[in-house]
């Protein structure tokens, strides 16, 4: 089993949302309102930056495929759970950032710049609050189907685990990452406002965290089992 591979595609994701956070910090203009939303879209380092997000969430059906075949045996139905709404939650992601890059950036925005009249402008406008709206009822089952998968994982990783400490390292990247996700659908839903900083300035550093973990462990995996075969 490559738990290499799953430790290399997390280090893609981080490198992608650290890329992020610093277009976000340095390189993208602060949006006042939809007008600039819609020219924002159009900048080549927005466009570079959406593409590298959508891509690399795409890899973490790779690390997910590998906890779910190290976890069968000892915790099958987890697993496979874990798996499922793993799944489930990179189809959301992949389905509302395709949406969002090729329509909404691709095609309004362009039309919103080159539109002739301020019906045509206003129309755009009215298209892109709705799919704001659309978009934050979109990242309700897009949230629940990840924190359904991080803690089906962190059960399926503790069933798991070795001797060595560092094998609490997984299950207890999941339940942290189970926390993020309730706080954030707690803060977006709930009307709880005192979670908001998970969806602002906690968000980056609980996934850096989080992942970092992750990766840890995952290279940690890959070095004990290439010196149990004998190849270190």
């Amino acid at each position: 089993m490559d738990y290499a591979l799953g430790g290399l595609c997390l280090v893609l994701f981080v490198a992608a949302q650290t890329f992020q956070q610093v277009a976000f910090l340095y390189w993208l203009p602060v949006p006042h309102g939809p007008k600039d939303d819609f020219l924002t879209y159009l900048l080549p380092i927005d466009q570079f930056r959406a593409i590298l997000i959508m891509g690399t969430i795409v890899l973490l059906i790779v690390p997910f495929v590998v906890i779910a075949l190290r976890c069968f045996k000892a915790a099958p139905i987890a697993s496979v759970l874990g798996l499922v709404f793993g799944a489930i939650f990179i189809c959301f992601e992949i389905s509302y950032r395709s949406m969002d890059f090729f329509v909404v950036g691709g095609k309004w925005a362009s039309q919103f710049t080159h539109a002739h009249s301020e019906v045509e402008r206003q129309d755009l406008l009215q298209r892109f609050a709705f799919w704001s709206e659309l978009v934050e009822g979109w990242y309700f089952p897009l949230m629940l189907s990840y924190f359904l998968s991080s803690c089906s994982f962190a059960a399926s990783t503790w069933k798991r685990r070795g001797r060595s400490g560092w094998h609490y390292l997984a299950p207890i990247a999941f339940v942290l990452n189970a926390f993020r996700l309730m706080g954030r659908m707690l803060s977006n839903y709930a009307g709880q406002r005192w979670l908001d900083g998970f969806n602002g300035r906690l968000y980056f550093p609980a996934v850096l965290t989080i992942n970092a973990l992750l990766i840890l462990w995952f290279f940690l995996l890959a070095t004990r089992t290439a010196e149990e075969n004998g190849i270190n």
